[in-house]
């Protein structure tokens, strides 16, 4: 699948596929999200630190970058964007709120598939914070993040062996 208008992501590329498809998701109702985290600054990253240097994979990520700086032109100047501590505060606050409401879901019982993916975006965006300088948001959600991706699989695995889903004690995650 192609995402954001760039070609299909060649092979080597592929670990960057959840942060693509998150920017594709995010990036008409919130660009600062789809700019900082999923598909363009974060995927832009981790793709060049892969180090896939055949053609097909340098022309992909020009592709990413030069999608990367058409979306940062729409975003325009906001802090968001151009100062690091309201960045990271950005995609942290982003990563909670989508994390809230897949735990919420989760421990009323009402878990679905929709949670499930709520929970893997969530830990999507915890990982996103690795991009700052500032380590320190991302260490206090790494735990969260890792239960995010723990609950996607519980409620997977639940939904289809045809079970619904065991929630959550309200003791704590």
């Amino acid at each position: 699948m192609s995402y954001l208008g760039l070609p299909p992501i060649p092979p080597d590329l592929k670990p960057i596929t959840s942060y693509l498809q998150r920017a594709h998701e995010t990036r008409a109702q919130d660009p600062v999200i789809s700019y900082w985290c999923m598909g363009t600054y974060y995927a832009a990253q981790v793709g060049i630190s892969l180090k896939a240097v055949s053609t097909p994979n340098r022309n992909f990520l020009a592709a990413l970058l030069t999608t990367l700086e058409n979306l940062r032109s729409v975003v325009g100047s906001s802090d968001a964007i151009t100062v690091e501590s309201a960045s990271s505060a950005y995609v942290e606050n982003f990563a909670l709120l989508v994390f809230a409401s897949a735990d919420d879901e989760d421990r009323r019982g009402i878990a679905t598939r929709k949670t499930a993916k709520k929970f893997l975006a969530a830990a999507t965006f915890f990982e996103v914070l690795n991009v700052f300088e500032d380590r320190g948001p991302w260490e206090a959600h790494e735990e969260k993040g890792r239960y995010a991706k723990w609950r996607a699989a519980d409620i997977s695995k639940a939904l289809r062996e045809g079970r619904q889903p065991t929630p959550v004690s309200n003791g704590g995650d």
